[in-house]
């Protein structure tokens, strides 16, 4: 979180809009004003969806203002770090509910001090959640009403390929929110018939991801 760490980002990113710029550039005949329309409506975009997130921000908050920790509960140098990514992603993200889930996060996050101490986690919860897919989040908020272990047939999305629910849970299970146990079962003679069944639960891990970006804020 140095000066020098944030100037070394600043550069990389300044660095691949130029390489952008240029290649859109060098398109022959349109290639100058391609590029100017290209940067002036991506610049233009990134701001409107951040004023607009935050308009929305001010007037959902209200009736959680007096949970929000005085600012000098925080590390400011954390929370700092963590509304500058914040900011990156909501310029970047075009679908609402992803935004009302970042909405969530910045509600815990100023209820909940930031500090050193879970500045790595919150950082984590913060780009996992600008990766996944919303089918991720969805699937996820189903295991987090789960009392128990479920099967892959237990987890209900109509119009949804059950391989791809199945390819969910594995990135799910990547991102460290949810666990898997496998079991099998034996004949009479205790010899193995298949071992390939497959239960899911939403791990410790994953059910604060669930409360701190996916539940509404109480």
């Amino acid at each position: 979180m140095s000066n020098k760490h944030q100037n070394e980002k600043l550069n990389a990113i300044e660095k691949r809009n130029l390489i952008i710029k240029a290649s859109i550039e060098a398109i022959p005949y349109i290639g100058g004003s391609l590029s100017t329309l290209y940067f002036d409506a991506k610049e233009e975009r990134r701001l409107k969806r951040l004023e607009n997130f935050y308009e929305d921000f001010n007037g959902a908050a209200t009736h959680n203002k007096d949970k929000f920790a005085p600012i000098e509960e925080h590390d400011r140098e954390a929370l700092f770090a963590i509304i500058e990514e914040l900011n990156e992603k909501i310029e970047t993200e075009h679908l609402q509910q992803k935004l009302e889930y970042f909405k969530t996060f910045l509600t815990n996050t100023l209820i909940q001090p930031t500090r050193n101490e879970n500045y790595d986690e919150r950082r984590y919860f913060l780009q996992t959640l600008s990766t996944m897919t919303l089918l991720e989040c969805q699937v996820l908020s189903d295991l987090y009403q789960q009392v128990k272990e479920v099967e892959i047939n237990s987890i209900n999305k109509s119009a949804v390929d059950e391989h791809v629910i199945i390819g969910v849970l594995n990135r799910l299970k990547t991102y460290g929110f949810v666990s898997l146990r496998q079991f099998g079962i034996a004949n009479s003679d205790f010899v193995q018939i298949y071992s390939n069944q497959e239960l899911y639960k939403i791990s410790e891990y994953g059910k604060r991801f669930c409360e701190f970006c996916l539940k509404d804020v109480i």
